[in-house]
């Protein structure tokens, strides 16, 4: 199968409007009509089929495991069995119902609408704006979840009445119903245990064969991410040592000190033989990716690593590459994030007795309060190490929340409480079976920072320039096998990614083992204040009126927010992007004009 079948894009529809409106798509090409009950339009590489029984199905997919053709045989099972990215839909002739369905990660996003007698489901939000019976009305809840996780979870979406399909999760649909069932929550038995250099050499093992499970067929026309961190630098390294061809690796960096890791980027391809191809991103060619940002992207997106994502999806695109491999997920199920550490001592602070816990916030509110970082810091810790989870771990994503009264207006407080995400939060942190503490903040990651973030970032990055994208470190069967490694393995004492590293020993360079976590940052703070153009482009969209009669955010609180940035004082520099981004996506597509 070619990574090409992820590209395109789809809609199925039912109801009485729905052949004229999929007649009316331009570019889409209405393939087929079950009995006049459903109509299915496709355009660029889908994959569909049909058997001599009536049951057909439509897919993106890119598997290292399993066949779409799979659905005509065993439709309710195949899917959970599948290794790769996937989303579709199957039916069978003389019936209304669809079964759709994503992969276990849902990177392959699917929407939804039931209204009156239409149905459809589609691979692009926007392609739903206008369908029978679609208003485009904002949810403010979907608003709210945007401004503290800078995305919009599923199964909300910006419009109203229009769902997004959860990952691992397949939607029976009709006229009449929708219901979802979860087929997939990453599981963390922690029954697996052993010294360390047995168990180093078991993950090592699986690592490898996993990646290499994910190579692309050939050695042209594809390349991996490459950071410069742990994740991607070890996927480079694994498939260069196979001796099969040339490995290529794209990254991106920038001119301000602390956001450029093309040093270790190059340090990392050069160690295992890979040819890199590198790009930086200046503050002039960052205001214009902000535009490619809102055509990219088909629900409003805050992450501002989704500019240096672009870039270097672009520059695997101008390289001639059709596919990329990228190392996500792997901070997430090797125990990488730098908040794994933190949040383990916060929970020794929790488990104190209560008397020294009240004490401690005592004197940490008796100090904190003022310009000193340092009390700052400690107020802060001894008030968030004294919430259980997932309430300390959502402190991370609270702006909204944190500004609830000063952000919002009267009016968009009436409709969405304080602690609307924080809710949202705790439901998917319940999700699944028992686990370790640790086990329980990463299902969380996997669930939020990945599944709703990270992989939305990547797919549409990607998408924009005709480029597909692959996981190793998110199949299915390596995320289990590490799920039954015990917290300990991951973190231990604060040392992160324990058995990782033992286990990739050899594999890679030790300056890349002992970096410090960076991340895939954009310096938006220093172009804030620094950058003239970025400035008036912030000030223009925030501060005019269009934004003001949106009635959300109280436009006093904005102007004060955006000069003390702009001044030098605090950094606000993300809530600023977070708002320009949703304002600008709002007036491309949901105001209509």
């Amino acid at each position: 199968m070619t990574a090409a079948s992820i590209r395109g894009d789809f809609i199925l529809a039912g109801g009485p409007l729905a052949p004229a409106w999929l007649r009316g798509r331009e570019g889409f090409r209405v393939l087929t009509a079950a009995e006049d009950r459903l109509h299915l339009a496709v355009r660029g590489e889908v994959l569909h089929g049909q058997d001599h029984d009536g049951r057909h199905f439509v897919a993106l997919a890119d598997l290292v495991a399993g066949s779409p053709h799979d659905l005509l045989v065993r439709p309710q099972q195949a899917f959970g069995a599948w290794r790769g990215r996937f989303a579709g839909a199957e039916w069978k002739d003389g019936e209304d119902g669809i079964g759709a369905f994503t992969d276990h990660f849902g990177s392959l996003p699917l929407y939804w609408y039931r209204h009156g007698e239409h149905f459809a489901v589609a691979t692009d939000l926007r392609l739903l704006l206008d369908a029978p019976g679609v208003e485009r009305r904002p949810d403010p809840v979907a608003v709210y979840h945007y401004l503290n996780f800078a995305c919009i979870p599923a199964p909300l979406t910006i419009c109203q009445g229009v769902s997004r399909i959860e990952p691992g999760t397949r939607l029976l649909l009709d006229a009449r119903r929708a219901q979802g069932e979860r087929y997939y929550l990453p599981e963390y038995p922690g029954d697996l245990h052993g010294s360390d250099e047995a168990l180093a050499q078991g993950m090592r093992d699986r690592i490898v064969a996993t990646v290499e499970d994910y190579r692309p067929a050939g050695d042209a026309g594809w390349a991996c991410f490459l950071s410069g961190g742990t994740d991607s630098s070890s996927i480079v390294s694994i498939l260069a040592r196979q001796g099969i061809g040339k490995v290529h690796s794209c990254s991106i960096g920038f001119q301000e000190a602390g956001y450029d890791e093309l040093d270790f980027a190059r340090l990392a391809g050069e160690a295992c033989g890979a040819q890199p191809h590198l790009a930086q991103v200046d503050h002039a060619r960052a205001l214009g990716l902000l535009d490619s940002v809102i055509d990219a992207y088909d629900q409003p997106f805050g992450n501002a690593s989704a500019v240096p994502t672009l870039a270097c999806a672009e520059l695997g695109q101008a390289q001639g590459f059709a596919l990329m491999l990228g190392g996500d997920g792997g901070d997430e199920i090797f125990g990488g994030n730098e908040r794994y550490a933190k949040d383990k001592v916060m929970q020794a602070f929790y488990g104190l007795p209560s008397p020294l816990k009240a004490a401690a916030r005592a004197i940490g509110n008796a100090v904190g309060g003022g310009d000193n970082h340092l009390l700052n810091r400690v107020r802060n810790f001894t008030r968030r190490a004294s919430l259980p989870n997932p309430d300390r771990f959502y402190t991370d994503d609270s702006f909204a929340s944190d500004y609830y009264e000063e952000l919002l207006t009267p009016d968009f407080r009436r409709q969405v409480k304080r602690d609307a995400s924080l809710d949202f939060m705790r439901q998917v942190y319940a999700l699944g079976g028992r686990a370790e503490p640790l086990h329980r903040i990463m299902r969380l990651d996997l669930m939020m920072a990945i599944a709703q973030n990270d992989l939305v970032k990547v797919h549409r990055a990607c998408k924009q320039h005709g480029v597909s994208a692959r996981f190793p470190y998110l199949d299915p069967a390596l995320v289990e096998y590490c799920g039954r490694l015990a917290a300990t393995y991951k973190v231990r004492g604060l040392n992160k990614r324990h058995l990782f590293k033992q286990a990739m020993a050899g594999i890679l360079p030790q300056e890349i083992l002992r970096k410090r976590k960076q991340g895939f940052g954009l310096p938006i703070a220093i172009w804030m204040k620094d950058d003239a153009d970025l400035q008036a482009r912030v000030r223009d969209v925030l501060l005019d009126g269009r934004t003001r009669q949106r009635g959300w955010v109280d436009p006093g609180f904005i102007a004060r927010l955006v000069e003390l940035h702009m001044a030098g004082g605090w950094d606000h520099s993300t809530a600023i992007w977070q708002l320009l981004v949703l304002e600008l996506w709002m007036r491309r597509y949901m105001d209509g004009r």
